[in-house]
């Protein structure tokens, strides 16, 4: 007797047919009686997958993104990646000018988080650099931009990062603050001008050689924070805040794959198997990464004379992460698309049995059970369905970040996730296909 679906060796890989409960019987119930009918899974088509290069400038200065970020990435897979963030100062109104009953207590570099993503167990080493010229308000700055900045740091500080407590702070050197403190009350700094001329502005860099930790630091709350108090009999203390320029920030990101597996990506249309990277690939906006997929037997499957119709095809892919304390959160949302030779974008691949939608797929846990579960579940029923009779052609597809637009944010692209394959002891992918069949 002829099974459901009819492939060849070469087809499919550890084909599983069993009786199965789950499905929608309703499919051909009009031509059968759905007492006849069952749903039988067919298991591990073969999937393949591999890592492709991901060729973009993104913007990442003010007001597109409100942070700067600085850190690294460092895996033996997939290479450094290095986040640098750089801003100038903004001048801010005071009452300063002209008084001759304050004095100065300091001038502290104050960051204040937005978030921190990766390790946050180790010592973060921060050097601050200042620019040789201030930024421009005029100019896009991208993730690709950079500037040049001194080659010794101004300020430099290691520390445990406290996201939820407590900001990072520098003071600056007295002799520096004691001049900053001058020029504000003669009135020699009053406004945005003078200002960058005294303080060009800053490079923020991580000092360490490795790890894998990016801080993210809110521009409006950051900046240069002064503080003094009055010399009369209450002592009154008082601050005021230059925060990072609003407009004038950017991030930098610079990539370095050499030594592992993915130094073979050089242009769009190269491809690294996952079989080389541990079984597993990797997408990550900022790294320059995505996964690519193709099906090779899909549409050669034969339909028997019991096969009634496609019930479902599930593209179940799973992140290889342990769980939720790891704080390296993936990306909230994937698509699929198709594309060419060239890792080019030629369409979205349809969702759901409808194939109205494009195929998105959110991240879902489950923290609650004895192994930490996680995935991404794409409905490619209508997409699969005619693969299979082979209505359209059989592409490779493109996993990525959703939503892909050119106003995603910094921390959008440091996220990162690695996906195992098929052959991965755990984390495994898998199309999972549903066929709807007469039952003896």
């Amino acid at each position: 007797m002829r099974t459901i679906w009819y492939a060849g060796l070469l087809l499919l890989t550890g084909i599983v047919l069993f009786a199965c409960e789950s499905g929608d019987l309703n499919v051909g119930q009009s031509v059968i009686n759905p007492t006849e009918l069952g749903i039988q899974p067919i298991d591990s088509v073969t999937i393949r997958t591999s890592t492709v290069l991901k060729i973009d400038s993104l913007p990442t200065y003010g007001p597109l993104d409100a942070n700067i970020v600085v850190g690294q990435w460092t895996s033996a897979q997939t290479g450094k990646l290095t986040a640098k963030g750089f801003s100038s100062i903004a001048y801010t109104n005071h009452s300063l000018l002209s008084q001759t009953n304050f004095r100065l207590d300091s001038l502290v570099l104050e960051l204040n988080y937005a978030y921190a993503y990766g390790d946050t167990t180790t010592a973060f080493n921060l050097g601050v650099y200042r620019l040789n010229r201030p930024l421009s308000a005029e100019r896009a700055y991208y993730n690709t931009s950079t500037v040049s900045y001194e080659t010794t740091p101004f300020l430099q500080q290691t520390t445990v990062p406290r996201p939820r407590t407590r900001p990072i702070r520098m003071r600056l050197p007295n002799a520096v603050a004691e001049e900053f403190y001058t020029k504000l009350v003669n009135g020699e700094i009053t406004d945005g001008t003078t200002l960058n001329e005294f303080f060009t502005g800053f490079a923020f860099v991580s000092q360490a050689a490795n790890g894998n930790t990016f801080l993210g630091f809110v521009s409006s709350t950051s900046g240069l924070r002064l503080f003094y108090h009055d010399t009369d009999v209450s002592q009154t203390a008082g601050n005021v805040l230059f925060p990072l320029q609003s407009t004038a920030h950017f991030t930098n990101l610079t990539n370095d794959r050499s030594g592992t597996p993915l130094k073979a990506l050089q242009q769009r249309g190269d491809a690294v198997s996952s079989n080389l990277t541990d079984n597993t690939s990797f997408i990550s906006w900022g790294a320059g990464l995505q996964t690519r997929l193709e099906l090779p037997y899909i549409n050669q499957f034969e339909r028997s004379d019991r096969y009634v119709a496609l019930n479902s095809a599930l593209l179940v892919i799973k992140p290889v992460r342990q769980s939720l304390l790891d704080n390296t959160p993936p990306p909230t949302q994937l698509i699929l698309y198709e594309v060419n030779d060239r890792n080019e974008i030629l369409s979205t691949v349809p969702g759901t049995t409808s194939g109205t939608t494009a195929a998105v797929a959110s991240y879902v846990y489950d923290p609650t059970g004895p192994i930490f579960t996680d995935s991404y579940t794409f409905d490619i029923t209508s997409y699969v369905g005619q693969l299979i009779k082979q209505r359209i052609p059989n592409r490779a597809l493109l996993l990525t970040v959703y939503p892909p637009n050119s106003t995603v944010s910094i921390l959008e692209m440091i996220q990162r996730t690695t996906l195992g394959n098929q052959q991965r002891q755990n984390d495994q992918m898998q199309l999972q296909i549903f066929a709807t069949s007469t039952v003896r």
